[in-house]
């Protein structure tokens, strides 16, 4: 079970960190402790010392965090392009900010909230424009 719990740790610290950023970190913080805290519990138990889950574990806490850092890294770059275009890309110079905190969740959020009188399938056009734009400029 330890190893299972290391290995949903893993993919929640890679996938969840970019949809849903520090809340997918913190859910990958605890499968991972659940791997840890269950291996040694069954390592006490059988007297063995198997370390599979405890690596798995720390594996998912430590890629789940570089996975955050990347993507603020990323978006702070985005933000500052879109800032350099102006207000061609004020929906994604809105959104970024969300984009570090909070993964793909949080980017399409604050830019909701900077969508004015645009209706919901505008706004996702303008705003898939815009992203689009934006990162053919960061190339």
């Amino acid at each position: 079970m330890a190893t299972a719990f290391g290995i949903i740790a893993i993919v929640v610290g890679l996938i969840g960190a970019f949809v849903a950023g520090w809340v997918g970190i913190g859910i990958a913080a605890v499968f991972g402790a659940l791997a840890i805290i269950f291996r040694i519990k069954k390592n006490k138990a059988e007297q063995t010392t198997k370390i599979a889950g405890i690596v798995l574990g720390i594996v998912g806490i430590v890629l789940g965090l570089l996975t955050q850092f990347a993507i603020g890294s990323f978006a702070d770059k985005l933000k500052s392009k879109a800032d350099e275009i102006g207000e061609e890309a004020a929906l994604v110079s809105a959104g970024a900010p969300g984009f570090k905190t909070l993964g793909v969740i949080g980017f399409i959020s604050k830019a909701s909230d900077a969508k004015g009188d645009m209706n919901d399938t505008e706004f996702g056009e303008a705003l898939k424009n815009q992203l689009d734009m934006v990162s053919k400029q960061l190339n």
